[in-house]
């Protein structure tokens, strides 16, 4: 494990990915420590070549035997009809002593924790974990490793390591994606393709117009750190991971060979003292245009984004040559240090054959079928010895010695399809030998797990039932304004923590609104280190009663408010869609504490049905209107097309970008805690409610963006007539029903 000790660094992990068998053993021979992968499902990256279970398994086993590690990536989102074969699907993998696994979602850590009890689970990026709050959380879960969002600069993944004790992977090179990681829901609301899901069809990279110009203000550089790897491996870090799955073997075997040379070299000579050769490498391995040095030393910036093309340069087809030939030929032992072995072997007339493989102190016998006497062509030792040198790609090599105990009976007779049988049973029982002692399982897991921060909060459930009351979301002064001509329709009111700050308390203290319709903080839907205060100041609203619960976007203010609630148990707690629950073991963890739960947007209203039921005595709400969020981001569009407008409060508000189909995509910068949020360009409408068959545990709920006062009152009007069955037909506004009626791949 890497971590600070007594102020000495040791060296960190060096993380290569592998798409295939190809790349796999390509960055073992470039110098990986450990490698990241995926099995046949469950991958966030379900269009790489990825590995059969076989292929997986014999993967382990090779890594294990030269000291190096596998992780297996069950980073995505996770159906119910999905977790039964989950359990069957990671039994192999853990039997064959798999390292860890890297896990997006949070029901699927509960399953593993409770049937891999030994099984490292070290949480995806995926999870958008960006302050010791959420790490915490997943800490309590039993998760060992966080690999936190890549926008987190280096001094708050500094204060991350030392208030938590987690290990971190943080990636050092490659592809950047705009939005923070798990947020981004853009491409499966273009297409059906989730990023959630590993199938995300990179919309982010399309050209956009931004004030009638055609630009792209959403494709970002890729990152490569070389330059500042120094500081990197001073900040502790323990595992410096490098993107690309999808890639072709040469990047990541090219890519893994100049990273291993820099690390090594720093720990040798205090210093990096940067090839600029090695840099055109780098830029001739698949970069796009331009690259820089990810959020490391910034938090956003026009300088991160390509703005003038997302393409690729093209690879350096000698480059290329060369690292085939170092890193990518057909012997497994190239570049790696073989095993030299010894052979002991036995054939004797009426007694069983048999072979043993010694490599050090482990030692394989294997025995065959009884030796016969032979009727006209005995073997020799020379057959038995031609037999066994055939060690073909294997990871031993046998030298002229290795063969003198070879025992041979004057008369024997033993078939050479048998000794070849016997020669490969010993050599893969003797890998199986040195491999497990590569592996080192702890005995007791639990040791990691400190559940005290969050396991003893204890909830006071309060059940919301559906009825005519609407819960709403609002993001104006205005819209407020307008929600005061349907106060008998509404149960609930959200109001953004950034409007709260930006307009003062008095926009909820001058709405026109009866007593008892409460007001809720909806926090935002990101929460950094620098964020943490701002929260504080909603902590004081809902001890005042000013607010009487909080709408929760993401893990670290759920631990946050955790915190709170243990002492206001009155507080309530609602997580947002952003908080995922796919699954029913989701479901379960996550509403032991939250009040109520969001159904997610990506599934059908079929399996909104389905969770619902499934967890009567919890309490949900459905969005029923609203314009998706397709992404958040640290990135600013704009501050990259105009300028940053944090300190012009007057000067605030949605901007737009304009698609290749001519739709308008709003864009919210929220400058209160420096995070933007791109919404889609067609609202979603479910119209035909009477229909969906949702049960009495789930509320519905209304999330408005940039409507103004009319279309305010329009929206609340149609969906108030609705609820009072008054009203029905479809709306008379351009619109879509999302995933209703079939989920997201």
């Amino acid at each position: 494990m890497t971590a600070f000790n007594n102020d000495i660094i040791y060296k960190p992990e060096l993380l290569a990915p592998a798409g295939g068998k190809e790349s796999f053993f390509g960055v073992l021979r470039a110098g990986a420590d450990a490698v990241y992968l995926a099995g046949e499902h469950y991958g966030a990256r379900a269009y790489a070549e990825n590995f059969s279970n076989e292929e997986l398994e014999n993967c382990i086993r090779y890594a294990h035997l030269y000291g190096k590690k596998v992780y297996i990536t069950i980073n995505t989102l996770i159906k119910n009809s999905e977790t039964d074969d989950l359990i069957n699907f990671v039994k192999p993998f853990y039997e064959s002593g798999v390292d860890g696994v890297i896990v997006q979602d949070i029901g699927i850590i509960s399953i593993i924790k409770k049937n891999f009890p030994y099984l490292e689970i070290h949480a995806s990026t995926q999870m958008s974990i960006t302050t010791t709050y959420g790490a915490e959380f997943l800490k309590g879960m039993g998760v060992t490793r966080i690999v936190p969002a890549r926008e987190l600069s280096l001094a708050e993944i500094k204060r991350m390591k030392s208030e938590t004790g987690l290990e971190l992977e943080c990636f050092i090179h490659g592809a950047m994606c705009y939005s923070y990681s798990g947020q981004c829901l853009f491409s499966s609301c273009i297409g059906l393709r989730s990023g959630n899901r590993g199938k995300c069809a990179q919309p982010c990279r399309l050209p956009y117009k931004v004030d009638g110009k055609e630009i792209y203000p959403l494709s970002m550089k890729d990152m490569c750190t070389l330059n500042i790897l120094d500081k990197l491996i001073d900040a502790g870090i323990d595992s410096f991971k490098i993107e690309g799955r999808m890639k072709k073997p040469e990047y990541a075997a090219g890519v893994t060979a100049i990273y291993r040379k820099y690390i090594d070299r720093y720990f040798v000579n205090k210093s990096l003292d940067i090839d600029p050769e090695d840099i055109r490498t780098l830029e001739d391995l698949y970069i796009r245009s331009e690259i820089s040095e990810g959020y490391y030393d910034k938090y956003n910036g026009k300088s991160m984004i390509t703005v003038t093309s997302p393409s690729y340069k093209g690879a350096d087809d000698a480059v290329l040559d060369r690292i085939r030939a170092d890193y990518l030929s057909s012997s497994p032992n190239k570049r790696l240090k073989p095993f030299v072995i010894d052979f002991e072997a036995s054939f004797v007339e009426g007694k069983p054959a048999s072979v043993t493989a010694k490599c050090g102190d482990f030692k394989a016998t294997v025995t065959g079928d009884v030796v016969e006497a032979a009727k006209s062509s005995p073997i020799s030792t020379d057959d038995i010895v031609r037999s066994l040198k055939k060690l073909g790609n294997t990871v031993f090599e046998a030298e002229e010695s290795s063969f003198r105990d070879i025992v041979v009976s004057e008369r024997a007779y033993y078939p050479l399809k048998g000794i070849n049988e016997l020669r490969r049973k010993a050599l893969f029982e003797l890998e199986h030998q040195i491999a497990a002692v590569k592996k080192d399982i702890p005995e007791n897991i639990s040791d990691y797990i400190d559940s005290s921060k969050i396991n003893n909060v204890k909830i006071s459930h309060s059940m919301i039932n559906k009825s005519d009351k609407l819960h709403v979301l609002v993001s104006s002064a205005d819209q407020i304004k307008a929600l005061s001509r349907f106060s008998d329709r509404i149960g609930r009111i959200y109001i953004p923590e950034d409007l709260i700050l930006r307009a003062g308390v008095s926009v909820i203290n001058n709405a026109v609104l009866p007593a008892d319709i409460p007001i809720f903080c909806a926090l935002p839907y990101m929460r950094r280190y620098k964020d943490t205060a701002l929260a504080d100041k909603m902590k004081e609203l809902a001890l005042k009663g000013t607010v009487k619960g909080f709408l929760v976007r993401n893990l670290e203010d759920l631990t946050m408010m955790l915190a709170f609630k243990e002492n206001n148990p009155d507080i309530i707690l609602a997580c947002d869609h952003t908080i995922y629950i796919w699954n029913d073991h989701a479901i379960k963890h996550l509403g032991s504490y939250a009040d109520s739960l969001t159904l997610p947007l990506e599934l059908s209203v079929r399996e909104q049905k389905a969770e619902a039921a499934n967890a009567h005595e919890k309490a949900f709400e459905k969005m029923i209107y609203g314009r998706f969020p397709l992404m958040q981001s640290a990135n600013c569009v704009l501050k990259t097309c105009f300028e940053c407008r944090k300190k012009d409060v007057s000067n605030r508000g949605f901007i737009y970008i304009k698609d290749r189909t001519g739709r308008m995509l709003p864009v919210y910068p929220d400058c209160e805690h420096c995070n933007n949020t791109i919404y889609n360009a067609v609202v979603y409408s479910a119209y035909d409610l009477d229909k969906a068959g949702l049960s009495d545990n789930v509320t519905f709920r209304i999330d408005l963006t940039d409507e103004d006062y009319d279309n305010t009152v329009k929206v609340m009007g149609y969906y108030s007539g609705m609820m009072a069955g008054v009203k029905s037909g479809k709306p008379e506004w351009e619109y879509t029903t999302g995933f209703d009626k079939k989920s997201t791949e």
